[in-house]
């Protein structure tokens, strides 16, 4: 009698049960669990929306919105990718002491070329682009620092020597020249590739133009801020995940969306902010949720 009452205590523990109703019952379908590669982080994530608008590398391949597909190197993952010359300019996810590597693609992916940067290329509205080459002083090793101008096309390379002890990151292109600050110095230098670079006052990093110009997109240690040309807050979308990869940046799909990676916990996904809408309500999630990466989730603009 002991031994049929111990059974039946433990079968009202496991909440077994013969009723076709009872929904942990075993005669019940038990939906299976989501896999690791597409479930959300505990705590409550962006909803899902529409697949990503521009081109984006999810792993070592470059997917565009009709659905074409480009195999990219395996050697390193791609953290930026411009469009250059009928190919690529990319960074990858090696990184020293401010430097980052940097490869030329053609059109089918293949490496053209490769050095080292200060970050990702920086692309002008009136169709130039810019970049930084240098070779880093570990290992004994010595070069040249140059900054590097030309169209988006191709063809009309420029080179502009630097001094190789300060170490330039790109911050922006102004009235047909590219601007940059230097470690350790109170002033940013501007040049249009031809004439020697001229100190300015420190410019003001406003982050990636919106299409019509009408607004500025930077991620900063709150998230994402919104800025008018002159320098002006516009807003805040609070959000950290946005700023833990190694190059985080931003893309704007149109006049109103950006695009960037959103890290939550171990997983992360290419989210849109809506810069229409309220901070609480302008993030979604364009791709599925995936293991993070130091690299992210590198998209290609529209140029």
């Amino acid at each position: 009698m002991r031994v049929l009452l111990l059974l039946a205590a433990l079968r009202a523990l496991v909440g077994c049960s013969d009723d076709p109703a009872d929904p942990v019952g075993a005669a019940s379908t038990v939906t299976p669990a989501p896999t690791s590669a597409t479930q959300p982080p505990r705590d409550r994530g962006p909803l899902r929306g529409d697949p990503p608008r521009l081109a984006y590398v999810d792993g070592h391949v470059l997917r565009r919105p009709d659905g074409a597909t480009l195999a990219l190197p395996r050697r390193w993952s791609v953290t930026s990718i411009e469009t250059y010359a009928g190919g690529f300019l990319v960074t990858d996810d090696r990184s020293f002491e401010g430097t980052v590597g940097m490869h030329r693609l053609d059109r089918d992916g293949r490496v053209l070329g490769s050095w080292a940067s200060t970050g990702p290329a920086l692309v002008g509205r009136g169709g130039r682009i810019a970049w930084v080459s240098l070779v880093p002083s570990e290992g004994g090793r010595t070069g040249p620092t140059l900054l590097v101008v030309d169209a988006v096309a191709g063809g009309q390379q420029r080179h502009v020597r630097l001094d190789r002890t300060r170490v330039p990151f790109l911050t922006r292109w102004f009235r047909g020249e590219v601007v940059y600050r230097t470690w350790g110095e109170e002033s940013s230098y501007r040049t249009d590739g031809l004439a020697a670079p001229r100190p300015v006052p420190l410019a003001a990093e406003l982050g990636v133009p919106s299409p019509d110009g009408r607004q500025w997109a930077a991620l900063t240690g709150e998230g994402l801020e919104l800025r008018q040309p002159d320098g002006q807050l516009l807003g805040v979308v609070r959000e950290r995940g946005l700023r833990r990869t190694v190059q985080p940046g931003v893309a704007w799909e149109d006049d109103d969306h950006v695009l960037a990676t959103l890290v939550r916990g171990r997983r992360m996904c290419l989210a849109r902010i809506d810069t229409r809408l309220s901070a609480d309500r302008a993030l979604s999630c364009t791709t599925s949720w995936e293991r993070a990466t130091s690299a992210g989730i590198a998209v290609l603009p529209a140029r």
